[in-house]
């Protein structure tokens, strides 16, 4: 038995999949079984898979399914896994070498039930977006291995929502009967939260170990202007998991505004309108000394008072803004 599942859904991952293999195949770490769902894919993502299972020695076990949805895939693919700890992997990434053998280290040092480590963030170009992403240090307790009672008032903060940087004990999954939300898009926020909640011992892996594919548009959830009512109802169930507790409720709520605002980004035309609507119906607004980033709290604040068509207007006033003053200070300065 391998010491480490690794689960991927395939999509029409073609572009990325073949750089995505060799990083794993790479690994300075061995003991690992990899698990592909090709989840429907039209393009070469599958003759790919194949070809890696021929010149490495079925390397790969390869599921087909129809196309429905990462969620599901994920949950498909777990059906077959026989590690200890489990790792659910996006294919369009890529992992650095050292990856998996310093996230089973730490699981070996600490028997933790989430292994979490950084991540930068690329384009689709490979230029880097962002580095060294994905836990908020300043919220973290002083200890190497902590859980909710440590540090309730920051638990849903102070790590990104994907899975796809933690190494997770299978036996929590299993015990809680953890599953991925069959839905379009962000359908790992349940699942991560909700490990997080439930598990007994976290611990950081303080390396940078993989590289995010930001806005493939070929990627699993990327569709976020047609799929952008589920983050409602999905922090709707997190609240039923956390028994009226305050200070978590809080935390929760921190989670809930990052989450519905960072969508708000990618909402584009009549749908903008729309999910500018369902922020009104759904986000109350707390206090302002329980938001733990005020620019949060001002935007939902102006999103609760004005009408729709204000709010959008101020809105794109300010990306215009944004765009423009990069451009009148290099003309300012003639900078080339």
């Amino acid at each position: 038995m391998s010491k480490i599942s690794i689960v991927m859904p395939v999509f029409n991952s073609e572009k990325y999949l073949e750089d995505c293999l060799n990083s794993l195949v790479n690994q300075t770490f061995k003991d690992f079984e990899l698990i592909c769902v090709n989840d429907g894919s039209t393009d070469n993502s599958l003759k790919i898979l194949n070809e890696f299972n021929e010149k490495y020695n079925n390397f790969i076990t390869i599921i087909n399914q129809e196309n429905t949805g990462s969620g599901a895939a994920r949950n498909h693919g777990f059906s077959f896994v026989k590690s200890e700890a489990v790792l659910f992997l996006d294919s369009d990434d890529y992992f650095y070498p050292d990856f998996l053998e310093k996230m089973y280290n730490k699981y070996l040092e600490t028997n933790s039930d989430v292994i979490i480590c950084r991540y930068d963030v690329v384009l689709p170009d490979g230029k880097f977006y962002q580095k060294a992403k994905g836990i908020n240090e300043w919220m973290l307790p002083q200890k190497n291995i902590f859980n909710k009672k440590d540090f309730p008032k920051y638990l849903f903060n102070f790590v990104n929502f994907a899975t796809w940087n933690k190494l997770i004990k299978t036996s929590l999954i299993q015990k809680y009967n953890l599953q991925f939300e069959n839905i379009p898009y962000s359908n790992d926020v349940y699942f991560t939260l909700s490990t997080i909640l439930f598990a007994e011992k976290i611990s950081i892996v303080n390396s940078t170990l993989l590289k995010y594919n930001f806005l493939n548009a070929n990627s699993l959830t990327i569709d976020r202007n047609k799929n952008n009512i589920y983050i409602f109802e999905t922090f709707k169930k997190l609240k039923e998991l956390i028994n009226d507790d305050r200070i978590l409720e809080i935390s929760l709520y921190n989670a809930y505004i990052s989450a519905a605002m960072y969508t708000l980004n990618f909402v584009k035309g009549e749908k903008r309108k729309e999910y500018l609507k369902k922020i009104k119906q759904n986000v109350h607004l707390l206090n302002k000394e329980d938001i733990y980033r005020p620019y949060l709290y001002y935007r939902l604040l102006l999103i609760k008072k004005l009408p729709v068509e204000c709010y959008i207007f101020l809105y794109k006033t300010k990306c215009i803004i944004k765009r423009l003053i990069p451009n009148i200070i290099k003309k300012k300065f003639n900078i080339k």
